[in-house]
């Protein structure tokens, strides 16, 4: 008697369950924008230091994710809507795991484009992922031209 009940109920529900649990194990597909959080350290550049200096962005992203994920070109950092980004960005991580991107001052002055001195500058800094994605963030940068500062 068991053995029937079993054989009629117990492999279908073996299967269903096989089913519900490949179908949760799907990844889904998504091509958007996601938010990123980012904040420049430090959050005010003197450009006029002889063109030395390193600036860092922290990010609310992984660093394990974004090594896993990275495409070809995956980094873009754009000041003021200007077309072309800060070249020779690196990536590395602090100690709580997060993403920290780094260029130097004069990758910074070689952008062509308009740099707001003595204003709020606005940088967007653009993560993109191996399938398409982009992870986008902004924030306000101070930029001063100080001699002695």
């Amino acid at each position: 008697m068991n053995r029937a009940i079993l054989k009629e109920f117990g492999m279908p529900s073996v299967l269903c369950i096989a089913m519900i649990l490949f179908a949760l194990y799907l990844p889904t597909t998504c091509y958007g924008q996601e938010a990123l959080d980012v904040e420049f350290s430090p959050n005010m550049i003197n450009i006029d230091s002889g063109r030395v200096g390193q600036i860092r962005i922290l990010t609310g992203m992984r660093y394990s994710f974004y090594v896993a994920n990275k495409a070809e070109e995956p980094l873009f950092i754009y000041f003021n809507n200007s077309e072309e980004s800060v070249q020779n960005i690196g990536a590395s991580r602090d100690s709580l795991g997060n993403l920290i991107l780094r260029f130097n001052l004069a990758d910074l002055l070689d952008v062509e484009g308009d740099l707001y001195v003595d204003e709020l500058n606005v940088a967007e800094v653009v993560v993109v992922t191996e399938n398409g994605n982009e992870y986008v963030g902004a924030a306000e940068i101070l930029i001063v031209d100080r001699k002695g500062f």
